[in-house]
C-alpha cells in the first residue's frame, strides 16, 4: 500500500530533514490549538499519498501557525524509521495499524494519536477469472510479500472464510513485483495494490477477487508519537492535529494549491493525486474519532491492532500479542474542536 500509487521519483530521499513553517505562509492558526513549541517534533514518514496533508502543513507554515517546531524525514524503510525512534532521533512517526502491533510487540513503543487515510480500495487480491470465490484460493500458489501489510490482508480476508495462510502457497515477492508478476500470467493470484488492481480488471483473464474496498478498516495510516513526548507535551500533540486539520482544510477548499505543494513529495500531477483519494480517502479528525472511539467504548482501531499482533504471532513474527492500550490514546482527537 505505501508506495503502490507513486508514479514518478520523488525528490526527498532517506535522511533529507525538512523544517516545517520556514518557507510557508505566516497567517494566523486557523483553527485549534496553539502551542509554547518549546520541544521539537521530529517526524518521519515514507513516500506516500496518505501523508500529503502531513507535508501541507509545513509548506503553508501550518505547523509554525500553531506554535510548533516541526522537523519531518522522508524515510522509505520501515525498519529504519522505527530503529531512529527508539533512539531517540525521532519522537514521531507515521505507518499502519498492523506495522504498529507489530513493533509494539518488539518493544519499540509509540502511542498512536491520530488517523490519516484507510486503503478504500487501494489494496486487494487478484486473481484468474476462474477463481471466483475466496474459498477457491484453497491450494492456490499466492504472489504476497511475507511479512507486509499484503500479508497481513491475505491473512484477514482468509480468517473471514474459515482458511488461513496454511492452506495456500505462499510465493515472497514485493507487493508491486506480485502485480507485474499477475498482469504477466506467471501466477493465477496475488496480493497488491493499485495501479495493479486497475490493471487486472482491464486484462481478460483477471479480475479483483476482493479490496480493501469492502474493508475499509483494516489497513489505516496514523500518526504515533514517542510515549514520553505525549505524557511530557499533550499541548505540543495538540497543536500538531489542529495543523493537521488546517491542511485538511486547505485540500478541500483549494485542492490546486494544496496538490502543488506535494508535487515534488510525490512526483504527480495534481490529476494523479486527486485519482488516488478514491481509493485512498484522507481523513478528517472528526472521521479518526470514529475510527478510535473512546477508552470506555473503544472503536475500530483496538480491534484491528489485536487481530493484526495475532496474525503477526501467527507467523513467528512476533512472540506476544501485546495490549492496545497503551498504544492508543484516543483522547486528542476526541478533545479536538
Amino acid at each position: 500500500m505505501r508506495k503502490g500509487m507513486v508514479v514518478a521519483a520523488t525528490v526527498f530521499v532517506a535522511g533529507l530533514a525538512v523544517v516545517a513553517g520556514v518557507s510557508g505562509m505566516q497567517t494566523p492558526a486557523t483553527s485549534g490549538y496553539v502551542a509554547k513549541g518549546k520541544v521539537p517534533i521530529k517526524l518521519a514518514f515514507s513516500t506516500w499519498n496518505g501523508y500529503m496533508a502531513l507535508v501541507i502543513a509545513a509548506k503553508e507554515g501550518y505547523y509554525k501557525n500553531h506554535g510548533l517546531k516541526v522537523t519531518y524525514t522522508v524515510i522509505e524503510d520501515p525498519v529504519q524509521r522505527f530503529n531512529a525512534l527508539k533512539a531517540g532521533s525521532l519522537n514521531a512517526i507515521a505507518t499502519t495499524v498492523d506495522t504498529f502491533s507489530r513493533t509494539t510487540a518488539k518493544g519499540i513503543r509509540s502511542v498512536e494519536v491520530l488517523g490519516l487515510d484507510a486503503s478504500a480500495g487501494g489494496d486487494g487480491i487478484v486473481a484468474d477469472k476462474s477463481i471466483t470465490t475466496v474459498e477457491q484460493l484453497k491450494g492456490q500458489t499466492v504472489a504476497v510479500s511475507a511479512g507486509s501489510t499484503s500479508q497481513w490482508l491475505l491473512a484477514y480476508v482468509l480468517s473471514l472464510h474459515h482458511l488461513s495462510l496454511k492452506d495456500v502457497k505462499q510465493v515472497d515477492l514485493t507487493s508491486g513485483d506480485a502485480g507485474a508478476a499477475f498482469a504477466a500470467g506467471r501466477v493465477k493470484v496475488a496480493v497488491t495494490w493499485q495501479p495493479w488492481l486497475s490493471r487486472a480488471e482491464q486484462n481478460p483473464n483477471g479480475h479483483v477477487l476482493v479490496s480493501t474496498k469492502k474493508y475499509p478498516t483494516i489497513i489505516t495510516d496514523h500518526v504515533a508519537f514517542a510515549p514520553s513526548f505525549v505524557k511530557q507535551h499533550p499541548d505540543e500533540v495538540k497543536a500538531f492535529i489542529a495543523a493537521y486539520n488546517d491542511a485538511m482544510k486547505l485540500i478541500r477548499s483549494n485542492p490546486a494549491k494544496a496538490f502543488a505543494d506535494v508535487h515534488d513529495y510525490l512526483g504527480q500531477s495534481a490529476d494523479d493525486i486527486k485519482a488516488t483519494m478514491k481509493d485512498v480517502p484522507l481523513w478528517s479528525v472528526s472521521q479518526s474519532k470514529k475510527y478510535y472511539g473512546t477508552k470506555k467504548h473503544p472503536g475500530a482501531i483496538y480491534k484491528i491492532f489485536t487481530k493484526s499482533a495475532t496474525f503477526w504471532k501467527s507467523i513467528g513474527e512476533i512472540k506476544a500479542i501485546p495490549s492496545p492500550k497503551n498504544a492508543i490514546d484516543p483522547t486528542f482527537v476526541n478533545s479536538f474542536k
